[in-house]
């Protein structure tokens, strides 16, 4: 099988994460719009888990928007993400990252209030696994902001010329899109489903395009075409999964 997790290998991701937890780097429209809804939504927000947090940079976010102080551990499957993160935000006791994968998370049941998860589920397989994992250690509210549509679909962006015999790319990029029934299916009885629109600055994706095509690749580079977020050819239709749990 050809290997999913691009970005792992992508040192202009990690200088732009880096740059973002500093604060350097203006806010991600994501980062706003999830703290937003944490503070809108939640039941309680005093503690707050991260799967796929990168360097931290949802902390500035969640800061601006919540005020009080809460505890937040961040879990990432990059080595590199998570030495950043706890250099970036080492002189808060309050912030703990971990080295780990979102589909088996080294956390105890029931031991966060929230939990979010943002821009990862479309890039993993056995989304199944991630989400129970998300709901199981979380007392309250998950939140998820992946790509929902109409119909299911596991899509492959080959990032190699170079194929397997049995025409798999040797590397590539998950883009997976799933429906509100396969949500459902795998929340089952431990809570409800709330999906709402993804809310951007259209200006801030266009500069961030025009910022990264050269470096990222005009293919991977998220661009705007008549209002709709695009990734080379497929369309993201962005939404916010929420999960209030029983």
């Amino acid at each position: 099988m050809g290997k999913w997790n691009y970005w792992t290998e992508r040192s202009y991701y990690h200088a732009e994460l880096r740059d973002r937890a500093k604060g350097i780097k203006s806010e991600m429209e994501a980062a706003k719009q999830i703290s937003q809804l944490i503070f809108n939504k939640a039941k309680s927000y005093n503690s707050i888990l991260d799967a796929g947090c990168g360097t931290g940079h949802f902390i500035l976010s969640l800061e601006k928007k919540l005020k009080d102080d809460f505890k937040y551990l961040g879990v990432d499957i990059t080595e590199q993400h998570i030495i950043d993160a706890t250099e970036i935000f080492k002189e808060n006791k309050n912030f703990e990252f971990q080295l780990g994968d979102v589909r088996d998370l080294d956390v105890e049941d029931k031991s966060y209030e929230v939990s979010i998860c943002s821009n990862t589920i479309p890039h993993i397989p056995q989304i199944g696994k991630a989400i129970n994992e998300l709901i199981r250690v979380t007392k309250n509210d998950v939140f998820i902001r992946m790509l929902v549509g109409d119909e299911v679909l596991i899509t492959k962006k080959a990032l190699s010329d170079k194929f397997d015999e049995n025409g798999e790319p040797d590397s590539f990029m998950y883009i997976n899109i799933y429906d509100k029934n396969y949500l459902n299916n795998i929340i089952g009885d431990k809570g409800e489903l709330f999906i709402y629109d993804d809310e951007f600055d259209q200006d801030a994706i266009i500069k961030h395009y025009n910022e990264h095509k050269d470096i990222a690749g005009k293919n991977i580079a998220t661009r705007i075409v008549e209002g709709n977020q695009f990734k080379g050819y497929l369309m993201l239709p962005w939404k916010i999964v929420h999960i209030k749990l029983y």
